[in-house]
């Protein structure tokens, strides 16, 4: 008997860190609706629903990018940026050339830190032809 609570606890202990474990990631990811195609790096996207997280739990430089209906992926290499507010919403940052979106900056909500994405070599050749434009994507956190 006293075996058995024994199981039953640390079963309960295992139970429990499997849902703190969760926890700690489902904050590390963002769902949003890009309502145009747009460009991450060298790989381009339909519009649609889609999920930015962290690669690893051990590294905030490289994240990952997928639709919602995992239609497609890709990683991306970023860097940490700072605001003196932290912001409220969901807040995507595009650069666009012409008709041509790439995503810069994703933020979440409650933090003065985001991540800038690294520029691409198809994006930097775009910039020496064409000003960007600035284009901001906002949506409330679920």
């Amino acid at each position: 008997m006293k075996h058995m609570k024994k199981a039953f606890a640390l079963s309960g202990l295992l139970v429990l860190l499997t849902f703190a474990s969760v926890l700690g990631q489902s904050d590390r990811q963002t769902i949003i609706y890009i309502p145009f195609n747009f460009t991450v790096g060298e790989k381009s996207f339909p519009a649609g629903k889609y999920v930015i997280q962290q690669n690893r739990t051990d590294s905030d430089a490289v994240w990952a990018i997928r639709h919602k209906d995992n239609v497609g992926k890709a990683l991306f290499l970023t860097n940490p940026v700072r605001s003196t507010n932290a912001v409220e919403e969901i807040r995507l940052v595009f650069k666009k050339y012409d008709d041509v979106y790439f995503l810069s900056e994703f933020w979440t909500p409650g933090n003065n830190t985001g991540r800038q994405i690294q520029i691409s070599n198809r994006e930097r050749e775009l910039a020496l032809a064409v000003k960007p434009e600035e284009h901001v994507l906002t949506a409330r956190s679920r």
